[in-house]
């Protein structure tokens, strides 16, 4: 038993000095040749952050990254399209608002008043009802729903100014992040170490093995 033992280690010994043997030799080879470093201009992060906070999309051209082009002037036209819409609506239903509200308070002024009749009348594209005949529940109603669609549109409107502010930084990140994850480098060559290595244990005494080292 001991004897195949002995030879076991005596065979891993003259495996490990063989490994040991030929990374010597590959680093003489590597030492007495020339070493001439290669100069890999680095992709910089803090361009592509400039390129994108000054023009949207540029930081992306400079990374390369043409296909997130559509994507992100895409957003830009859909939250652009939003505001434009959401802009008009408000504007018309605030003037509306606006015209009937003195309308209103002229048709249900106490008598006497002084109120005349407004000429102004932007709310009659809305009208779903015959105003002539005088009702102030119906009237008070058409009020509220005008006052309340002034401020929906208001809040969309604002809502999507938030959002293009948003996409407009999620663009410069973006080309940030890209831009490290560029520098970012993965080497191909794996190379192992093999090494003998001697422990010492009370109970055991001491023993012989091997320590491995993967370099990727």
């Amino acid at each position: 038993m001991n004897y195949f033992k002995t030879l076991f280690l005596f065979v891993v010994v003259c495996f490990v000095v063989l490994v040991s043997g030929q990374n010597a030799e590959a680093q003489k080879i590597e030492s007495d040749s020339v070493y001439t470093p290669i100069k890999v201009k680095e992709h910089s992060p803090h361009k592509a952050t400039i390129y994108s906070a000054i023009l949207p999309g540029l930081g992306q051209i400079y990374n390369r990254k043409y296909w997130k082009l559509p994507i992100l002037y895409g957003g830009i036209g859909v939250t652009l399209y939003a505001i434009g819409w959401n802009t008009t609506q408000y504007n018309d239903y605030k003037n509306g608002y606006v015209d009937f509200s003195k309308f209103y308070d002229y048709r249900y002024q106490p008598e006497g008043g002084t109120l005349t009749e407004p000429t102004s009348k932007r709310y009659e594209k809305f009208l779903n009802y015959d105003l002539s005949l005088k009702n102030k529940n119906t009237d008070t109603w058409f009020k509220t729903q005008l006052k309340n669609r002034k401020d929906k549109y208001k809040r969309d409107r604002d809502l999507s100014y938030i959002i293009l502010v948003g996409v407009y930084v999620l663009n410069i990140i973006d080309a940030t992040v890209d831009a490290h994850f560029t520098n970012f480098n993965i080497n191909d060559d794996l190379s192992m170490t093999v090494q003998p290595k001697m422990n010492y244990s009370p109970v055991s005494g001491s023993t012989l093995g091997l320590s491995c080292r993967i370099n990727f």
